[in-house]
């Protein structure tokens, strides 16, 4: 883990939200898609916490941090300072998604807003000539990933709660299409999700083994080094510490 000064570069708006460019390439370097980084929100001896952000984009020497709608101090602090300014940023955090030798074809599941998570993997599977489809599920045509963000050569399948783009419904309803042509599944989504894609892998392939799907578990995080333990969730059989063992996990050992 690094603690490092990086510079805000660019800032994007993208109608209620924002995107900061960070240059920092010893940072950038190291960080993989699902990995956070902490981001103090206060000069000097500001009281503001850091605050936790997967990067949506990543290069060889910046990453990019996604401010959505909030009423978060910390986020309105970020949507005023800038350009040019420094940023201390302490990262990576724990374990990222990870594309696994053999696969051809990869699935990426996002709800809401944290689909914009997986923005990086996909963009590294299909730098990889690796077959990627992602499917993003949102309350609606809002809250979803512009097509134009992703590389051409990807799929994108997108259902809404109001029917406002793609299909009308949730993303669970997709599964059952989309789980038999998949060799490997990263998904971004809440606990309920999970338990949903668990039970939808065993009904069409049979059971849900290990390494098919990796899973980013959402929280925040204070500290990233698991000293202040308010990361602490029960997952993978035990009482554990999200920044260390996760965030990201196989998804039989978060359920289990």
């Amino acid at each position: 883990m690094l603690q490092i000064k990086a510079q805000l570069i660019q800032r994007k708006t993208y109608g209620v939200s924002q995107e900061l460019r960070l240059f920092a390439p010893k940072l950038a370097q190291r960080l993989t898609a699902g990995q956070p980084v902490l981001v103090r929100t206060g000069w000097g001896l500001d009281s503001y916490l850091r605050r936790s952000f997967h990067p949506v984009t990543i290069d060889a020497e910046s990453w990019t941090l996604r401010l959505p709608p909030s009423g978060d101090r910390g986020h309105a602090w970020l949507r005023m300072v800038p350009e040019g300014s420094e940023l201390d940023c302490l990262g990576p955090i724990g374990v990222g998604y990870t594309l696994t030798d053999g696969a051809r074809h990869v699935l990426c599941l996002g709800e809401g807003e944290m689909a914009w998570a997986l923005l990086p993997a996909v963009t590294q599977a299909a730098e990889r000539r690796l077959s990627v489809t992602l499917a993003v599920g949102a309350a609606s045509a809002r809250y979803t990933i512009p097509a134009n963000r992703l590389p051409l050569a990807v799929e994108y399948r997108v259902v809404t709660t109001d029917g406002s783009r793609g299909r009308k419904g949730h993303l669970a309803a997709l599964l059952p299409e989309l789980l038999p042509w998949a060799d490997a599944i990263l998904a971004a989504g809440s606990i309920d999700f999970y338990h949903q894609l668990a039970e939808s892998v065993q009904t069409q392939r049979g059971m849900l083994v290990q390494g098919f799907v990796q899973a980013l578990y959402q929280t925040s995080f204070l500290c990233g080094t698991g000293a202040c333990l308010s990361c602490v969730a029960d997952i993978a059989g035990g009482r554990r510490r999200v920044c260390l063992r996760g965030p990201v996990f196989d998804l039989v050992d978060l359920l289990h």
